[in-house]
């Protein structure tokens, strides 16, 4: 039936591999607390680790400034923009 037998060492491993990989992804998803929200109870959520967690009893609310970081960011549009321009380095002699 197989009359090049020079490769067949090298199929049994690599059919060897995808059946260690496969058995893995198997355990992985058989061992999951949860798959999506409907999975836990009313008073919880599926995390993104596949486990039930409890809803916090406040939330919490960070003020974010992103002032800073947009001037940043259009004054290195601005410059490179004038450096691809120009071809030149602003406040340099030359």
């Amino acid at each position: 039936m197989f009359k090049n037998k020079k490769g067949s060492s090298s199929n049994t491993i690599i059919i060897l591999l995808v059946l260690i990989i496969l058995g893995y992804m198997l355990i992985t998803f058989a061992i999951r607390d949860c798959n999506n929200n409907a999975d836990c109870a009313d008073n919880a959520y599926c995390g993104s680790n596949f486990e039930c967690h409890t809803y916090p009893n406040e939330i919490v609310y960070t003020q974010n400034n992103f002032i800073p970081a947009s001037i940043i960011l259009g004054v290195s549009l601005i410059l490179a923009t004038y450096l691809f321009r120009t071809q030149k380095i602003p406040f340099k002699k030359y």
